[in-house]
């Protein structure tokens, strides 16, 4: 058997971040090949991983991105099985990879961020690092389970993360590129993360998924089944009405004042830049969330 010096397996674990009998392992292997040895890491890394996929990612982190000039933001969560990898320097750097990726290139879905080639010029894609990552040094399931990239051409991003990275939201609002907008913008991040009353379904009535309404307007009429055909639909369309007032968006009352609704906040907003402002996208991100 090749003697494998000390150094050696030093240095393949420097490369690859696997434990110490298995750089070993491979470099016996390998007879000393430090690229095979490492191809033998990423192999087995990659084995190890499929067998974990099954674990249920119920903890990790969200991190997120703006451009200087508020055009570009990204929102990314990675997911865990557990806190105490979520709380690993080494997780907390490959998020903040991640977003970096995520700001740089065109992506739009966990799966497309997944084949963009990582950062650290070994030519891996991200989704093989992390399977190295879950069948090496991590070993738990872990895997990008939210992406969210919008770029503003006539308007702005903002973002808002919660201290504890475990919630967050992105946002763009259309119509004007002022200052004033960047704190709407925070503003209403913050109260989608918050996700009071409510998480948002949609922006608007019309963008609510038509199944939704249909079950929401069922279940309505169900309860009042035996009154007049002219009281049902009386009743069933102030019960939508509070439906959407709770779930929509622009018609939920702000978390921080509920005598204001999102859509006053963006009128008043609109009317300190003299503009028409849109709320065009958001997305929420919570950690253990699908």
């Amino acid at each position: 058997m090749v003697e494998i010096s000390a150094k050696d397996v030093m240095t393949l674990r420097a490369r690859t971040n696997a434990g110490m009998m298995d750089a070993k392992k491979a470099l016996q292997e390998a007879h000393g090949d430090m690229e095979a040895a490492g191809e033998l890491l990423r192999k087995w890394g990659a084995g190890r991983a499929e067998s974990k996929t099954s674990n249920v990612m119920k903890e990790g982190l969200v991190g997120g991105k703006i451009s200087a000039d508020g055009k570009l933001g990204v929102l990314v969560r990675l997911g865990c099985q557990t806190d105490f990898v979520a709380r690993n320097e080494g997780f907390q750097k490959l998020l903040q990879d991640l977003v970096d990726l995520a700001f740089t290139h065109e992506v739009s879905t966990p799966a497309q961020l997944n084949a963009v080639p990582y950062s650290d010029g070994s030519g891996r894609t991200v989704e093989a690092v992390i399977k190295e990552l879950v069948g090496g040094t991590i070993k738990e399931n872990m895997a990008v389970t939210g992406l969210a990239r919008y770029k503003a051409e006539n308007g702005l991003v903002g973002k808002y993360v919660h201290h504890n990275a475990k919630v967050g939201a992105l946002v763009q609002v259309d119509g004007s590129s002022e200052d004033a907008v960047r704190v709407l913008l925070g503003e209403i991040a913050m109260h989608v993360t918050a996700g009071m009353p409510f998480v948002p379904l949609a922006i608007s009535r019309e963008a609510v998924d038509p199944a939704v309404v249909q079950r929401e307007r069922e279940l309505a009429a169900e309860s009042i089944k035996n009154k007049p055909a002219a009281i049902i639909e009386k009743i069933v369309s102030g019960k939508l009405d509070k439906f959407f007032a709770d779930n929509v968006l622009l018609e939920q009352p702000f978390v921080k004042d509920e005598n204001l609704r999102i859509r006053d906040l963006l009128a008043q907003s609109g009317k300190a830049v003299a503009a028409t402002l849109r709320l065009v996208a958001f997305a929420r991100f919570k950690v253990g969330e699908v």
